[in-house]
């Protein structure tokens, strides 16, 4: 039985969960960037205007937009045309991106490597894109940010609970089934997408992203209510040997009627964006 209901204070789900640590949170200065993104009224000018009272975060957003993954035809220097480029949705999502990144926690903890895990999440995040592109197009930048984020929750459950969190991590990575979130199930009553999706509503990041990740693994989704690239993208692992690519293959024939062929090329290009992606966020 899961622990958590939708009506339920996330944060108190979160204290919890964690033991006491401190659930990580957002700076006031990337909050008041949301809200003018956020806010309807207000301009991509104004946007940018916003964006550039954080150098670091401009510097940030730059290196992401210009890189393979968005594939600008030519090189994007300035943050006004980025968040042209980009649009309010996917400037949101990668200011989002910057600050989940600089939120969770990336010091050393059993069962937890973050160049590892960063790497994994590039790949995620990059063939989740490739993959949209052929599946729904007109979902490709949230199916990047879900591929992203979708096990965000791992990091801060590696380091809030060490001692038992971390042996079920070395357990998934020591053996191909069952797949993570089963072994979280057993240990604990909850997953790693439960806890994500409360780190979510507790970061106020938007409805449907919480939704994608905290439901990332459940078959019993819609397509609407999650995209089939975040679907398939789920089952890809962080071991070097062992990544899921079968599975993947296997459901996106079934399902979504890609060939092996499609699959494994959109793999290759996906893996030559996310060593890219991936240096820009360890």
């Amino acid at each position: 039985m899961k622990l958590f209901r939708r009506k339920a204070d996330p944060l108190h789900e979160l204290e919890q969960i964690l033991s006491g640590v401190e659930i990580p949170s957002f700076p006031q200065a990337t909050m008041r960037i949301l809200g003018r993104i956020r806010d309807r009224e207000a301009s991509m000018e104004e946007i940018a205007e916003a964006l550039r009272w954080e150098p670091g975060l401009v510097v940030r957003v730059l290196a992401a937009v210009n890189s393979a993954a968005f594939g600008p035809a030519q090189e994007i220097r300035d943050v006004a045309h980025a968040a042209s480029y980009l649009g309010r949705s996917q400037i949101e999502q990668i200011v989002l991106t910057m600050a989940v990144r600089d939120a969770l926690p990336s010091g050393p903890a059993p069962g937890f490597e973050a160049e590892r895990y960063w790497l994994t999440a590039a790949r995620r995040a990059s063939l989740a894109r490739i993959l949209a592109d052929e599946l729904h197009p007109t979902r490709a930048g949230e199916s990047f940010t879900v591929g992203l984020l979708q096990d965000m929750a791992v990091p801060v459950l590696a380091h809030a609970r060490p001692d038992d969190y971390g042996p079920v991590l070395r357990a998934w990575h020591a053996q191909a089934q069952p797949p993570l979130e089963q072994l979280e199930q057993t240990a604990f009553g909850w997953s790693h997408a439960d806890v994500g999706g409360l780190l979510a509503r507790a970061w106020s990041l938007p409805e449907s992203l919480g939704a994608a990740i905290a439901g990332h693994h459940d078959a019993r989704l819609s397509d609407q209510e999650l995209p089939p690239a975040v679907r398939l993208v789920s089952v890809l692992r962080e071991d070097e040997h062992e990544r899921g690519l079968d599975a993947l293959i296997r459901t996106a024939g079934q399902d979504y009627g890609l060939s092996e062929e499609q699959v494994r090329h959109a793999v290759e290009l996906a893996d030559e964006h996310a060593a890219e992606l991936a240096g820009g966020l360890v």
